[in-house]
């Protein structure tokens, strides 16, 4: 599939999803999160012989180091966490496949021993995040200890 049609097609289906693409990749995200949390070690199987499979298809024939399935396979679990091996895509498909191993590999190698069930956890607080978040008892404990710092920083000679 050339850029053009991929463009053409990933143009289709953001303007045919209900709620813009935003929305759908926010649903598909919140979905990802949820099955990570409960099955953290049949999402990184599933995530790297998915990714084997379609970096076979799109780098077989096209690329000399790509001459078998296991390759692929070498490539996907190692773009997934060390980011290090001696292949490297040829391909647009290839390519595409190994931005997305790069950037979801990371997060998904963090949760990878985790027992099966456990909640994903909760986005630090911040501009968007409740003002709950944080206990005005804690905010004014932090305080008084960055006072305490300070005084002793000051009362140090030069």
């Amino acid at each position: 599939m050339n850029e053009r049609a991929l463009i053409t097609l990933g143009l289709l289906v953001a303007a045919a999803t209900p709620g813009g693409p935003g929305q759908a990749m926010s649903r598909w995200h919140e979905k990802l999160r949820e099955y990570q949390g409960r099955e953290p070690a049949n999402a990184i199987a599933l995530t790297v012989l998915g990714a084997a499979a379609l970096f076979f298809a799109a780098e077989r024939g096209r690329n000399p180091k790509v001459s078998s399935f296991y390759d692929a396979l070498v490539y996907a679990s190692t773009s997934l966490s060390v980011g290090y091996s001696d292949i490297l895509a040829k391909t647009p498909g290839g390519k595409a496949i190994g931005s997305v191993l790069m950037t979801y590999g990371p997060a998904l190698a963090t949760r990878a021993l985790d027992a099966p069930g456990q909640p994903v956890t909760a986005p630090m607080p911040g501009p968007a995040a409740p003002a709950a978040a944080v206990s005005d008892a804690t905010l004014e404990r932090i305080a008084l200890s960055l006072d305490a710092i300070l005084r002793e920083l000051r009362a140090r000679p030069a």
